[in-house]
This record gives C-alpha cells, sequence and structure tokens, in this order.
C-alpha cells in the first residue's frame, strides 16, 4: 500500500466515525462531531499521506505494509496496517476529549495525537 492509499484508507475510517466538512485540505481535515456527537468547536487534523506513513511506521521507519510477516500472510500485513490506523483513530478521540479550550487543532506527535493552539502547529 502506497502512502496515497493509506492515507485513504485512513480518511473514509475517519468518515465512518466523524462528520468530516467534506474538503480534504492540504494541510488536514476538519472534524465537526464524532460518533454522532457534536465537536464544538470543530477541530482541524493536520495530516498529509506522507505525514500519515511516518507516523504509523515502526521505529526503523518501516510502514505496516512493508514489514514481512512471521508466516508470510499477506492477510497479516493488512491486519497490521488495520490495527494501526485503528490504533490512531483511537489517539484522536482520545485528543478531542481530553483537549484544552483554545487548542483546536490536533497534530501527530510521537506516541499518539496532540490537541495544539493555532500558533503551535508545526510549519
Amino acid at each position: 500500500m502506497n502512502d496515497q492509499e493509506r492515507y485513504d484508507r485512513f480518511l473514509s475510517a475517519l468518515a465512518f466515525r466523524a462528520n468530516l466538512d467534506g474538503t480534504t485540505p492540504a494541510d488536514g481535515v476538519d472534524l465537526t462531531d464524532l460518533d454522532g456527537e457534536p465537536v464544538d468547536p470543530a477541530v482541524r487534523l493536520h495530516v498529509c499521506p506522507r505525514r500519515l506513513a511516518e507516523h504509523v511506521s515502526d521505529d526503523e521507519g518501516v510502514a505496516p505494509s512493508a514489514r514481512p510477516s512471521l508466516d508470510d500472510d499477506p492477510d497479516a500485513l493488512d491486519d497490521a496496517e488495520a490495527a494501526s490506523l485503528q490504533s490512531l483513530l483511537a489517539q484522536i478521540e482520545e485528543a478531542i476529549l481530553v483537549r484544552e479550550p483554545g487548542k483546536d487543532h490536533l497534530v501527530l506527535v510521537d506516541g499518539g495525537v496532540r490537541a495544539v493552539s493555532a500558533e503551535q502547529v508545526p510549519a
């Protein structure tokens, strides 16, 4: 799976749980609700295909889909990729639930997702 395919799969999974604003700007997507509950104010998740691939890579920089499975089962590779993306969805939900006022931007960081203010979003 290439970076764009991974990103598209991630957006599809995210859209299943969250109302995206209908656009996919270069620097991320806006989430207006999660699991049917409004996110007020909406948050912007700053993610792109490259950053998503880096985030779900292992410590050596290898994407889950590129790691060989123990039994060379292609489905196991899909399972690893799906687990990484599901974990990221849970991290996004947690960041939304515990964010402080004024921190309406979600960024991918080592070990998870952090809610930050607009001024703290990395360039």
